[in-house]
């Protein structure tokens, strides 16, 4: 049986947290030279790549709000807040809620109707009612980083993208392995 884990194997996670946190409270208030632009509405599917002889899938709706950090040479990095449920079957039944601020790099648009290809990653707390033995708490990290594009569409942009997905409780509990799912997501996306 491994060691429990001791609080401060989880301390690097929480402070990033807590920078990411300050970040988002403090950039609103610049005089006005930061704000949110655009929100969004996605569904999504994953399915895990890492329990053995079982297979946890889901599929959830998420709600994203972002503006961007810093543009310049086609390039484009937005800071993002999004917020997702997600309802789990299979190896365990039960729900998902997380709320995972992120960076999003936006890459120069090409073709003729202006796709943009993104990179982004985000952390965020995420809490499950699984009880399963990968997950040893309700309370979770939830991260992952992925692949996208951006197409332009009449009043708003469809977004295509791929996310690798890791939920663990980051040692808040000796049963830590997590799960690692491959996450498909498309969603719709307005000005603000």
């Amino acid at each position: 049986m491994p060691e429990p884990a001791s609080p401060s194997q989880a301390l690097p996670r929480l402070a990033g947290l807590l920078l990411l946190a300050a970040l988002l409270l403090w950039l609103p208030g610049q005089a006005g030279a930061w704000r949110f632009t655009e929100w969004g509405l996605g569904v999504f599917a994953h399915n895990d790549i890492d329990i053995q002889g079982a297979n946890l899938g889901g599929t959830g709706l998420d709600l994203d709000v972002a503006g961007a950090l810093w543009e310049g040479a086609g390039l484009r990095l937005d800071l993002r807040l999004e917020g997702s449920v997600a309802k789990f079957w299979n190896y365990a039944n039960g729900l998902e809620v997380s709320l995972a601020p992120g960076l999003r790099l936006y890459l120069p648009s090409f073709g003729e109707i202006g796709a943009e290809p993104f990179l982004e990653g985000g952390l965020g707390p995420s809490w499950d009612n699984l009880h399963i033995d990968e997950v040893g708490s309700a309370l979770n990290f939830l991260s992952f980083g992925g692949i996208g594009l951006r197409l332009p569409l009449e009043g708003s942009k469809l977004e295509l993208g791929y996310r690798l997905r890791h939920i663990s409780n980051g040692g808040l509990d000796e049963r830590n392995h997590g799960v690692t799912s491959n996450l498909l997501r498309l969603a719709l996306v307005w000005e603000m």
